[in-house]
């Protein structure tokens, strides 16, 4: 999705769930000015610092809060190459700066297209060979427990820079997974006005996060190889696969862990 500088913050949400992606780019005069990521958003709206312009400028008022033309939300010190840039050098980017997406621009300083973590996937899927997705999932599970507000869920998510945020009941089951694609269409589809009688935002906030997590999870062993795992992320449309011994979760393997493996290979 591209927006301009003055595009309402609920347009750009519109945009980002019709395309399922967790950004906009930001252009002005055919330019990249900037980038609105998930991040950014969940920062306003109630998962860090941000959330104070919230408060103190629009009152705690979603519909006010949402009105902002993205300018003031973007991130303008955006990493991006040349259409002639090589792969490896966008692999290298991504890895030294921790990023997941890079925009491309054409020889005009156009925007030409962004490579993803996700799109390196699909196109290397096939060389991810039958390591086992225990040697590369990623090991610090970041978890909240079901019945969490979705206030405590964004403050993780920003806090820790995850993208997904598994959910366990007190007994200590998985009973779904918090993600960015689901924040973006509770947002971006206007369910959320159905959810604030008074258009407080805090009455948002206060939501339990259950009502937002995806319940279709891929759960599998550390002993199944990686192909098999992307083979049914790709199936399901999803772009995580949890791994659990028994009950216990023991990790997740996002398209980051994957990326490292193709890599690897």
């Amino acid at each position: 999705p591209v927006v301009t500088p003055q595009t309402p913050l609920l347009r750009c949400l519109e945009e980002m769930y019709r395309a399922g992606f967790r950004a906009s780019l930001v252009a002005k005069a055919g330019k990249l000015a900037g980038i609105v990521s998930f991040h950014d958003i969940a920062d306003y709206l109630g998962g860090g610092s941000r959330y104070r312009v919230v408060v103190e400028r629009y009152g705690g008022n979603v519909y006010k809060a949402l009105s902002i033309p993205s300018q003031e939300l973007m991130s303008r010190d955006v990493v991006s190459l040349s259409i002639d840039d090589t792969l490896t050098r966008v692999l290298e980017l991504m890895v030294t700066l921790g990023i997941g997406l890079v925009p491309i621009l054409d020889p005009g300083g156009g925007i030409a297209g962004v490579v993803t973590e996700g799109s390196i996937v699909r196109m290397y899927a096939k060389r991810v060979g039958r390591k086992p997705v225990g040697e590369v999932m990623t090991r610090s599970l970041i978890t909240a427990r079901d019945d969490s507000p979705l206030s405590e869920v964004l403050k993780l998510m920003v806090s820790t820079g995850v993208r997904r945020v598994p959910l366990l009941s007190s007994d200590g089951r998985l009973s779904g997974v918090v993600t960015w694609r689901g924040i973006v269409e509770f947002l971006g589809s206007h369910r959320v006005f159905g959810y604030s009688r008074s258009g407080a935002v805090g009455e948002v906030l206060e939501l339990r996060a259950s009502g937002l997590a995806n319940r279709d999870v891929i759960v599998v062993e550390p002993g199944l190889p990686l192909e098999t795992l992307v083979e049914m992320m790709y199936e399901r449309n999803l772009d995580y696969g949890l791994v659990a011994e028994g009950e216990l979760l023991r990790g997740i393997v996002t398209e980051r862990d994957i990326m490292y493996a193709v890599i690897g290979s």
